[in-house]
């Protein structure tokens, strides 16, 4: 009988080669085309790490994949889906890896005087009599801080978008099953990204305490004391949802967090606008 000689295996394509290739190319066009120093170098600095946080975390759901041993009708469906991935991973990262990255970079690039004046340092002018703070942290630290933080979420969102996307393809997350919604693996790496979703978004709860105080001259006490406290409960109540969000893996159950997460978005509409609405027209 022939025997069969050994099989040759595709060499693994790592995530931080595809993002890198695709990031040093459209790198160059930037450099080529942008005014300042300052502007490329956030260019590549949040671009690239935008790119590795995406494509590292599809790369991670890839890897943590399991056997389709049983498929359901729904995996059978997908079946073409997977056939139309298997021969071009290699692109399909870099694109996944390289599309945010690049547009992370644009929107970054954009924010390079701020960057300038903050890293400067902004303690100058008069401080508010509330958070003690000089008036120069609110017009270039502030709004600097706002900028990390929704990097940080679009991040967050694109990365949980496509560990999602990747774990739904190879029978991670299943909708029609309602025996096997999820394995452990889909769970334990969806449910951090959650988490460090609803980290950033205290953080940006907390941000809004200072912008609040920004504008004092436009409220009454009352009223800037109502907003004060809205936004710090609901950055306790974020806090709260991101640790039921870490618990996931452990309990193996979703419903306590995804409950969590509609207290959150209830509370932001009855404590961040009605009470602080009621308490300015009681006053």
């Amino acid at each position: 009988m022939p025997t069969t000689g050994p099989t040759r295996r595709r060499p693994r394509v790592l995530p931080l080669a595809s993002a890198i290739s695709a990031g040093l190319m459209l790198g160059a066009l930037v450099v080529l085309v942008a005014p300042s120093w300052a502007q490329v170098i956030l260019f590549l600095v949040f671009g690239s790490v935008m790119a590795l946080l995406v494509g590292g975390n599809c790369w991670l759901a890839h890897r943590l994949r399991q056997p389709l041993s049983v498929m359901s009708s729904e995996q059978v469906s997908l079946d073409p889906c997977r056939q139309l991935v298997a021969g071009r991973k290699p692109v399909l990262l870099a694109a996944v890896a390289g599309v945010p990255g690049v547009l992370a970079g644009a929107a970054a690039a954009t924010h390079a005087d701020l960057w300038q004046e903050t890293v400067r340092g902004a303690e100058w002018g008069v401080r508010d009599p509330i958070l003690h703070r000089p008036s120069g942290f609110y017009l270039t630290t502030v709004p600097w801080y706002r900028f990390l933080v929704d990097f940080g979420f679009a991040a967050m969102v694109a990365s949980l978008a496509a560990a999602g996307a990747v774990h739904y393809l190879y029978g991670g997350l299943q909708l029609q099953d309602r025996r096997r919604r999820s394995t452990a693996a889909a769970r334990t790496q969806l449910s951090l990204l959650c988490a460090v979703l609803l980290a950033l978004k205290a953080a940006a709860y907390w941000l809004d305490r200072f912008e609040i105080v920004g504008r004092a001259g436009e409220l009454g006490p009352r009223e800037l004391a109502a907003w004060l406290q809205a936004k710090s409960l609901l950055c306790s109540i974020a806090l709260i949802c991101a640790v039921l969000f870490l618990s996931v893996p452990v309990r193996h159950r979703w419903m306590p967090a995804l409950t969590g997460l509609v207290l959150l978005l209830f509370c932001s509409g009855l404590i961040g606008g009605v009470y602080p609405a009621l308490v300015a027209y009681l006053g």
